[in-house]
């Protein structure tokens, strides 16, 4: 049973229950309607205290509503190749730590994957890591090497590996690379998982 709008007195109590019986958190469900989790908790404690834009309240709606239709379909047979991003916005080993800074400017990702010249995933660098390092210290961002800040690669998966089992991984990371032959080629996030179950 999909969700109708009705008054906003009625509507924080639905979305509210309609979220906790798909399992879904207010932090996942805020970044697939880009709004801000603060935002979710106060459209579920008290809609009709914060007024919320018709527009919000539609996007909670409309977010949960699909949830609730992939449950419906079953998402068993979906795979990584099925939902992955094929344009992978990635560092490469090479770069310094200011041009790592200058894609972060352009996409704002809490996380960047860093591969080699044959796509081999070797690390991972951190938007917050990087903010540390150039208030600290603004000189050395141009000639201190990604190396210096690189951590562990996210997690990796093959293009047949299925949905089901690449939620579980996503818990604990903020995105999955999906490898080929030993290369990137797509990226999963949390919020390609919800677009889709």
């Amino acid at each position: 049973m999909t969700i109708e709008f009705s008054s906003l007195e009625q509507m924080s109590s639905i979305i509210r229950e309609r979220r906790k019986e798909l399992g879904v958190s207010q932090k996942n469900l805020a970044r697939m309607c880009r709004l801000s989790q603060s935002t979710i908790a106060r459209i579920e404690t008290d809609a009709l205290k914060l007024n919320p834009s018709y527009l919000s309240v539609y996007y909670v709606v409309d977010a949960l509503n699909r949830i609730k239709e992939g449950h419906r379909e079953g998402m068993g047979s979906k795979r990584a190749k099925d939902i992955m991003h094929r344009r992978i916005i990635f560092v490469n080993q090479s770069s310094s730590i200011f041009e790592a800074i200058e894609v972060f400017k352009d996409y704002d990702f809490p996380q960047l994957p860093v591969l080699d010249d044959e796509r081999h995933v070797i690390g991972t660098v951190y938007q917050r890591d990087l903010l540390n390092i150039a208030m600290r210290n603004p000189d050395a961002v141009k000639r201190r090497p990604l190396a210096s800040v690189m951590k562990a690669p996210l997690p990796q998966v093959d293009t047949d590996s299925r949905v089901t089992g690449i939620r579980t991984i996503l818990e604990n990371s903020g995105g999955i690379i999906v490898v080929e032959r030993g290369r990137a080629v797509g990226i999963i996030t949390v919020y390609d998982i919800l677009k889709t179950v």
